[in-house]
């Protein structure tokens, strides 16, 4: 997804990262021009400013043309790519202490001149065998898209992409675009922040021109490459919920979960921030066709052990699409609430003929959960929420939210404090409880709770039907003499 999509996964996320850049070397040709894009390039990339030539020394060549001899990337897995772009994943590295980033990032030199990334460069008076080296970083983890455009008739150059991991090593080979003729070469993907190289050499050239850049999107989440149903973002046996996003009208994010114990799946979508959930479309695999799921509804699909729910987000074309906006995807075990405690702190009771509030407090609601997937396996994790309006005084609901995490055994227990109120009603009443009998003057409010989950709407306590638990909220409790 291209999409910056923070999601809490149950289990270790999986970092994954596309590819692209540019480089330049051997001898630098007099003149490189700032030249802006072509619109029917497609790519809206600022215009570059001149450089002075350079030559390549010969260990540095010689090692960029043994990287490209030997052919094999191993770091690297295919994509499915776009006609005429090659587009590749590389995985991030493995980090170093903290300590040792921040030295390296103190201590690197790039070994060739460094350009701006969306910025388009135009080299001429290019010859046959010249080989073209430049360095690029990227700051942020980025969608980008390497470009080598605008050749000359008659011309014939290649594009290759290296990483530098800082350290001093050779730099590591990870795409290379090689068409034939003059034709454009691309390399796509997503990166991981870091530095980069292009390396471009001219096979067949007299007195040619190319261009060449790289346009990088920072706007990008943690689950692409997942823009195919091949490429889909598996997720791990746990009620997952993923914040993703899309970056354009024609981004498609796919996601599969496997039932591994023949459990219930959940389903549903929803926005990050109010008034966006018309920006996307969730459509569920039904095993022939993609079928829409109406929005603001959940789904509850039942299979097979070992039954594979495939969904996909994709943009509704008829608004127009903020890249900023975050889906909020859930998709995972069924989750089941097996039980549940809501209690006050320590008063005397309202008698039921003068509140009927089943539950009653003056200053907290000491509450627990117990949750667990529709096998009764335990659900760690994840997010109750106890909703509590504590006063009852118009048509709509005011609720304040606690939440809580349930632990490995899928239980969650808080303290949700309520403080201080002035009561709307009162209550003279006569009390034994403690073996002595008193006359209470009581102060109080009427209000409600529920129990949602956070990840996934419709299970808990109170719905449709019966939408809460009364609640009584005492303001003051005193003996009448």
């Amino acid at each position: 997804m291209k999409s910056k999509k923070a999601f809490v996964l149950g289990a270790a996320m999986m970092a994954a990262s596309f590819v692209s850049a540019f480089a330049l070397a051997e001898q630098y040709p007099s003149t490189v021009s700032p030249q802006a894009v072509t619109p029917a390039s497609g790519f809206d990339l600022k215009p570059g400013g001149t450089l002075q030539a350079q030559p390549l020394s010969e260990e540095l060549a010689k090692k960029f043309k043994d990287a490209l001899a030997a052919g094999t990337t191993p770091v690297l897995k295919p994509a499915t790519s776009k006609a005429g772009i090659t587009e590749t994943v590389v995985s991030e590295p493995k980090k170093p202490s903290q300590g040792k980033l921040k030295a390296a990032a103190a201590d690197f030199v790039p070994l060739f001149p460094t350009l701006d990334i969306n910025t388009l460069y135009t080299i001429s008076e290019v010859q046959t065998g010249q080989e073209f080296p430049y360095h690029f970083n990227l700051p942020h983890s980025a969608r980008v898209l390497v470009q080598l455009i605008g050749q000359s008739a008659g011309a014939d150059m290649s594009l290759s992409l290296f990483r530098d991991d800082g350290q001093g090593g050779d730099p590591v080979l990870l795409a290379t675009s090689d068409n034939p003729g003059n034709a454009d070469e691309y390399i796509s993907g997503i990166l991981p922040a870091g530095d980069y190289y292009w390396y471009m050499v001219a096979n067949t050239a007299n007195n040619a021109q190319f261009s060449f850049g790289v346009a990088a999107d920072t706007n990008v989440d943690a689950y692409e490459p997942n823009d195919t149903a091949q490429t889909a973002f598996v997720l791990p046996d746990a009620l997952n919920q993923v914040v993703g996003n899309l970056d354009n009208a024609n981004d498609v994010d796919y996601f599969d979960f496997k039932s591994v114990r023949g459990q219930n799946v959940a389903l549903a979508l929803k926005e990050d921030r109010e008034g966006t959930r018309n920006q996307w479309i969730l459509d569920r695999f039904d095993g022939s066709n993609w079928v829409a799921v109406p929005a603001g509804t959940s789904v509850s699909l039942s299979g097979a052990t070992g039954f594979t729910a495939k969904v996909r987000v994709r943009a509704n074309t008829a608004v127009a699409q903020d890249p900023t906006a975050h889906y909020k995807l859930t998709l995972g075990s069924f989750p089941r609430l097996n039980s549940n405690s809501v209690t006050g702190d320590n008063i005397v009771r309202i008698p039921f003929s003068m509140s009927s509030t089943a539950t009653q407090t003056a200053r907290l609601l000491n509450w627990s959960t117990q949750w667990s997937d529709t096998t009764g396996v335990p659900l760690p994790g994840i997010t109750p929420v106890l909703r509590v309006d504590k006063r009852f005084y118009d048509i709509n609901y005011h609720w304040v939210d606690y939440k809580a995490t349930t632990n490995s055994a899928g239980a969650s227990s808080a303290t949700a404090t309520l403080g201080t109120c002035n009561g709307d009603y009162r209550a003279i009443f006569n009390d034994s409880s403690t073996g002595v009998s008193y006359k209470w003057d009581t102060t109080f409010n009427e209000g409600g709770w529920r129990i949602e989950l956070d990840e996934f709407p419709g299970v808990g306590v109170g719905g449709s039907n019966v939408q809460y638990v009364s609640l009584g909220h005492i303001c003051t409790q005193t003996i009448v003499h």
